[in-house]
């Protein structure tokens, strides 16, 4: 059988188990401990084993004291009821062998105990152990992963692990590396960002700058907007002598995470003094100003830069009818550089004032200065200057306007003075009074640069015929009048001739109109021809030279037209008889002639009247070109030129057009 407690195995008349102490029991027996608490199975009751005591004695039920006397040899003990059973009241024994290891039992009325030594279980221990395990592997995972001083070693622990190679490789946005870059990040976001911001932060309290540095950059890769944690990244840098990546940094923090924060503009401000880089730290404590709003900063520059020029309290800005001479002063003694381009930049591009004032003429001026010494330069002074020049009234003449029956001469005068002319400096008033007169009387305008001069004192002869006079004047400051125009008319015989115009022609060829073979058949064969560019035109053109000179076709659709014919004698006879060997009296008496005055440039106006002109130009060489123009019925201009040698005679006629 087995023991029902232990499993083991008992011999058939085994009381107890020698291995748990558990009293044996069989099927329908109750075993001994039944027997004793009154219980009965189904077969009959077993007696205590009938056999030899010698001796041995029997314990009691209370006091484990022997039998009585009467207890002999197969005399059984019952109990009061009489039911045949050796059940003691209250405990029962069992015998003792003298030669038999005998279990001490203790019992109560509701359990038996036995009390042995028992074999270890191992398999239980093991499973005990394998628990613990289990539960301590649990408990730290949990410590690792929910408390701060866990996350903080799994921190140390990549900071420790990660290379250079590994913090670019995360850093790196390659999407060629797209994977290996994620696969990164993954293992550095074992823990959070903030804890590598905190691990760094724990490094530089030990003074181990290298691993603080890692800590920090792998905590700006996966946070790169903390402010705090970034500050402390530059701050470590500068302990470990890296100014340019600390520099870096503050910019970073100055210009993309938080321009409005005041910390990374002095500790950048102060970087930048340190490296003797003043002009630098002079423009970033402007912009902290500007940006946070902090006074202290403002202060901090007004301490540190030059204060900048200053000028008199009456030059300030504003007009001004005389050239003003502004100065400027540095109140601490610097150089001042200044410029009055408003798009130079100051001082480098600027010039050192010299002389103490910075001269402004005509015209509207933005005056900026600043005050230097070495590196550094105050703001800049700036204001507006505006000078102008009065300009002079037009002039007058002493002749009336009106129809005259013969020739008259005239005299120009200067124009009413200003209204303030009294209140005038006497500067003031010798430049209003200096005033240069310029007339036409051709019907052009004119012109400072090249129109005659009246002298004052020489009267202007005019012609006969409808005469326009203009004239204007130019005072001291170069400033000139408007246009004075007068009409005349003198009924003075003889009457000028008639302007130039499109209908003077050669008698044998005609501009844009003869044909090339109608040409040739007048004039003959060239002696050479060639392709040549004409002037503007775009199309075809050719140049056949003669013994007399040259003439120039265009091919125009399929017709060559004949553009410049330039002789040296004549081969036609020429518009209104003059040509090759004519004087220049008999020229301009063919056509007409005003009788202007030589221009200031040597050249002498004939008439003008838009778009017909006549004017004799100075060739500078001692020869002279008379030129007339019209236009022609297809709004082209046509020119008739007559060039004359130093004797005043024609020695080449020109006659062209311009396509």
């Amino acid at each position: 059988m087995y023991c029902k407690n232990c499993g083991n195995y008992l011999p058939d008349d085994a009381v107890m188990c020698d291995i748990c102490g558990e009293m044996a029991h069989r099927d329908g027996d109750p075993g001994v401990r039944g027997m004793r608490q009154g219980r009965r199975g189904d077969a009959t009751a077993q007696p205590l084993p009938d056999e030899k005591r010698d001796g041995v004695p029997e314990y009691g039920d209370y006091e484990m004291s022997p039998l009585p006397a009467e207890s002999g040899r197969n005399v059984r003990r019952r109990n009061a009821a009489g039911d045949g059973l050796s059940r003691p009241e209250a405990r029962s024994g069992v015998p003792v062998h003298g030669s038999v290891m005998t279990h001490y039992v203790t019992s109560d009325r509701r359990k038996v105990k036995g009390m042995q030594n028992r074999r270890f279980n191992w398999m239980l221990l093991l499973v005990i152990l394998a628990a613990l395990l289990v539960l301590a592997a649990a408990g730290y995972f949990i410590y690792m992963k929910t408390t701060d001083e866990g996350q903080r070693i799994t921190g140390r622990k990549q900071v420790l692990m990660a290379t250079e190679e590994d913090i670019l490789l995360a850093a790196n946005n390659d999407p060629t590396v797209r994977t290996e870059q994620e696969a990164m990040l993954d293992r550095f976001l074992t823990v959070p960002a903030q804890t590598y911001w905190l691990v760094g932060q724990d490094y530089t309290e030990m003074g181990d700058m290298t691993e603080a540095v890692k800590a920090f950059r792998i905590a700006d890769i996966l946070d790169p907007e903390n402010y705090d944690g970034l500050y402390l990244l530059a701050t470590v840098y500068e302990l470990s002598n890296l100014d340019d990546l600390a520099e870096a940094v503050y910019k970073n923090l100055i210009e993309t995470v938080s321009p409005s924060r005041s910390e990374a503009y002095t500790a950048l401000i102060a970087l930048l003094i340190r490296r003797e880089r003043d002009p630098e730290a002079a423009d970033l404590m402007l912009a902290a100003y500007e940006n946070t709003g902090r006074e202290t900063f403002r202060i901090q520059r007004d301490s540190f830069i030059p204060e900048k020029p200053e000028v008199n309290a009456e030059q300030v800005a504003g007009r001004y009818e005389l050239e003003q001479y502004i100065a400027l002063t540095s109140p601490q003694g610097y150089d001042i550089y200044y410029t009055l381009d408003d798009g130079k930049t100051l001082p480098e591009e600027g010039t050192m004032l010299e002389t103490g004032s910075v001269r402004i003429t005509e015209g509207t001026f933005k005056l900026r200065a600043v005050c230097v010494i070495e590196d550094l330069h105050s703001d800049e002074f700036s204001a507006t200057y505006t000078v102008f020049y009065p300009a002079p009234a037009a002039p007058k003449a002493n002749l009336a306007p009106g129809t005259y029956s013969k020739l008259r001469t005239v005299k120009l005068r200067a124009g009413a003075k200003s209204s303030n002319y009294r209140s005038k400096t006497d500067e003031q008033k010798a430049k209003e009074d200096d005033l240069t007169f310029y007339y036409t009387y051709d019907g052009s305008q004119p012109d400072p640069e090249i129109s005659p001069i009246f002298d004052g004192e020489t009267p202007i002869p005019l012609p006969t015929g409808r005469v326009t006079l203009r004239a204007l004047v130019v005072n001291g400051y170069g400033k000139r009048s408007s246009t004075m125009e007068i009409g005349y008319k003198f009924l003075v015989s003889p009457y000028l001739k008639d302007v130039y115009s499109r209908e003077d022609t050669f008698r044998d060829f005609a501009l844009s109109i003869t044909l090339l073979a109608d040409f040739t058949s007048k004039f003959g064969q060239p002696a050479a021809a060639e392709d040549i560019q004409y002037m503007f035109y775009e199309g075809q053109a050719q140049e056949l030279s003669y013994g007399w000179g040259k003439a120039v076709f265009i091919l125009a659709g399929n017709d060559w037209l004949l553009a410049s014919v330039d002789m040296n004698r004549n081969i036609s006879n020429p518009p209104r008889g003059v040509g090759v060997g004519s004087a220049e009296a008999e020229i301009t008496a063919a056509f007409k002639d005003f009788g202007m005055p030589l221009n200031q440039d040597g050249s002498r106006n004939l008439y003008y009247a838009d778009p017909d002109i006549g004017v004799i130009l100075n060739n500078g060489d001692g020869t002279r070109t008379m030129q007339y123009s019209t236009t022609t019925l297809s709004s082209q201009m046509m020119y008739l030129q007559y060039v004359l040698d130093a004797n005043g005679v024609c020695t080449r006629v020109i006659h062209y057009y311009r396509p």
